[in-house]
């Protein structure tokens, strides 16, 4: 069973120095687990619109912008617009649940950004999803191997990073449970789910031609 615990991250001022050694962190914990190459190897060669909820310091998009550059690229996150990133990236800072999803449709990208919700607010994003053509979610695994990763690498975090890493995998997903909570059509679309010893789950979910 999921337990949602505050994390301390979220609760900080954007430019706090823990806030700015724990996002520090979390780029290292990304490469570690390969999130971000699976990201950007899994988004289609034609696709002309990118999306991502929960954008956080914009290091995902600012890659994506170089390896597509015909796509139109949107971000959505309660921060501000980081300093680095290109131009070309549309950034729209808020309560995502306040903004209505993009009508282009195109690839969603969800990044560590889901176990942060309730299950409620869960089947609320779904349907905020459910126009897009391609779901690219990367989520932390709820099981036993990651928490102990996260206890070995204790000594080398930030204390914020420390607390919310075993946060965020208790509050992660185990199989099935991310297409079941969001609440995704049944029909329409094909699914396929990867898990990643590293502790990551994965959810892609295409709409059929």
């Amino acid at each position: 069973m999921r337990k949602l615990t505050p994390e301390l991250l979220d609760h900080l001022p954007h430019d706090d120095p823990g806030a700015m050694r724990s996002r520090a962190d979390l780029r290292r914990i990304n490469f570690f687990m390969g999130n971000e190459r699976w990201i950007a190897s899994a988004i289609p060669e034609n696709t002309h619109h990118i999306t991502e909820v929960g954008a956080g310091d914009g290091h995902l998009l600012a890659r994506l912008a170089g390896k597509f550059p015909q796509a139109e690229i949107t971000a959505y996150d309660l921060a501000p617009r980081p300093a680095h990133l290109p131009l070309s990236v549309k950034w729209i800072q808020g309560d995502l649940f306040a903004q209505a999803p993009p009508a282009h449709g195109g690839t969603l990208i969800a990044n560590l950004f889901l176990h942060h919700f309730t299950d409620p607010k869960l089947c609320e994003l779904g349907a905020w999803m459910r126009d897009f053509d391609t779901l690219l979610i990367n989520e932390p695994l709820r099981a036993l191997l990651p928490l102990m990763l996260g206890k070995l690498a204790a000594p080398f975090i930030h204390p914020i990073t420390r607390h919310d890493m075993r946060v965020s995998i208790e509050a992660g997903f185990q199989p099935g449970e991310l297409a079941e909570t969001l609440a995704l059509p049944q029909h329409g679309f094909v699914y396929r789910e990867i898990t990643d010893w590293r502790g990551a789950i994965r959810l892609v979910c295409q709409r059929r031609e």
